[in-house]
């Protein structure tokens, strides 16, 4: 690979595009380690709302966040679109649980621009950027932000 090459790289940014409810958002794909069908959820009791519960994934224990009940327009259904996205926080791998996995894509770096207060009703805290992509806004998920234990 040249010079040229590697930074022609550095410009665009892979994503993993997917759908909480109306909403089209995004994680670069170096944040996604996997991305899992809708397996049984084990409820655990006493949890924060947004957890959905635990699923066993090749024998690891790993909790599920409803990215839908974290933004507050309700749970993801669990039915066959339904996607576990499955990130690296620390040590520890979680599951987002989304309604669906939407397309892979390069963005240009200079077409991200910074949020608005909110997005359809949801915080603009919970995002880093949006990207105007044809006539869709992609918004790009502040993932330590998703996954701290506050509003």
């Amino acid at each position: 690979m040249t010079q040229t090459e590697t930074v022609a790289n550095t410009d665009n940014l892979e994503l993993t595009v997917f759908s909480v409810g109306d909403l089209l958002c995004a994680l670069p794909n170096s944040s996604v380690r996997e991305i899992s069908g809708l397996r049984s959820i084990t409820k655990v009791h006493h949890a924060a709302p947004q957890v959905r519960g635990v699923v066993n994934l090749r024998g690891q224990i790993m909790t599920v966040l409803d990215l839908g009940i974290r933004f507050g327009i309700g749970p993801v259904p669990e039915d066959r679109k339904a996607r576990i996205l499955v990130v690296r926080s620390g040590e520890e791998d979680i599951g987002l649980l989304v309604d669906g996995v939407d397309d892979v894509m390069n963005a240009p770096r200079t077409d991200l621009e910074p949020p608005p207060s909110n997005v359809g009703g949801i915080s603009g805290s919970y995002f880093r950027a949006i990207l105007k992509n044809r006539d869709d806004l992609v918004c790009l998920l502040d993932l330590d932000r998703i996954l701290s234990d506050g509003d």
